[in-house]
């Protein structure tokens, strides 16, 4: 009858060590779900900004060019 008893116990903690595992491994997907989003977004991020500060350079050298003009008027 001991016997018995002491092989419920060990089922139940099995069972409750699967569920917590369970548990765990489902937090854990969610969490590289979550980082896999969040380094594309830093990805997306990082392109755009390249792109932003190309243009900028682009505006920045015709602008450039046209106080050269200008100055050219000016003098």
């Amino acid at each position: 009858m001991n016997l018995n008893r002491e092989f419920e116990f060990m089922d139940l903690l099995s069972i409750m060590s699967f569920c917590i595992s369970l548990k765990n491994l489902d937090e854990n997907l969610s969490q590289n779900d979550k980082q896999d989003l969040l380094k594309e977004l830093t990805d997306d991020v990082n392109l755009l900004l390249t792109e932003i500060h190309k243009h900028l350079e682009e505006q920045d050298k015709k602008l450039d060019y046209i106080m050269k003009e200008l100055e050219k008027y000016d003098s």
